[in-house]
């Protein structure tokens, strides 16, 4: 994906016309990271956006028992710390990188000469931006009050929308991640994670079609048997 597919990719970005990408692409610059890199600490002054080319990137907090709370694994083709481009506060929270990583960084100063100058092509950005927000909104604690298998379940839905493969059997979801990384996501212990998988298949919800792969046969239905635990 070259830098202005990616961009429009990236959702707060996705209504830019193609000049407006080209401007921005221009200023974005490529950086690659190995395993384990900090991209940015929680409390620290937000210094720009960073958009995956390749690789994942771990979005967590700290909790005040000194625990890592996952807010998200981002994958290709997400945009990470969306406010710093607005906001002068701290980044909310910290990421790093989970395998080798390459992405696009666009400074928030070189963002801040484009508000200046071109002003226009900022209202798609900050609408697509307040979308996202509102989303947020709705779906705060969509895992509260919920067992194990129902949280695995719209977290796997989650997955299936944004990176699943459409098969003639349903849709094939490649999981990049250990059972360890996916119950820091959803807040319970690695262990209950394998037996909502066992669970989730029992019901007829998914199959396991390799090491790391699974097949869900009807998302929506994994999803509604999710909500109606």
């Amino acid at each position: 994906m070259d830098t202005i597919a990616l961009l429009r990719h990236a959702g707060i970005f996705s209504s830019l016309d193609e000049a407006a990408l080209q401007h921005l692409a221009e200023r974005c610059v490529p950086r690659a990271y190995r395993p384990g890199y900090l991209l940015f600490r929680e409390g620290e002054p937000c210094a720009g956006l960073y958009i995956i080319r390749s690789g994942r990137v771990r979005v967590f907090r700290a909790t005040p028992d000194g625990r890592d709370q996952v807010i998200g694994v981002m994958v290709t083709g997400q945009a990470i710390n969306e406010l710093a481009l607005f906001d002068e506060g701290p980044c909310p929270a910290s990421a790093v990188t989970l395998e080798e990583t390459r992405l696009l960084y666009l400074a928030k100063a070189d963002f801040d000469e484009l508000y200046v100058h071109s002003p226009e092509m900022v209202q798609p950005i900050i609408r697509a931006l307040v979308g996202r927000l509102r989303h947020d909104v709705v779906t705060t604690d969509p895992f509260g009050g919920r067992d194990v298998a129902a949280r695995l379940a719209l977290l796997l839905a989650d997955y299936a929308d944004r990176t699943g493969e459409t098969t003639d059997d349903g849709v094939a979801l490649t999981l990049r991640r250990t059972q360890e990384e996916l119950s820091r996501e959803i807040g319970t212990a690695r262990e209950s994670v394998s037996r909502a998988f066992k669970t989730l298949r029992q019901r007829g919800l998914l199959q396991q079609v390799g090491h790391d792969r699974i097949l869900i046969r009807n998302v929506a239905q994994l999803r509604a048997a999710a909500h109606r635990t």
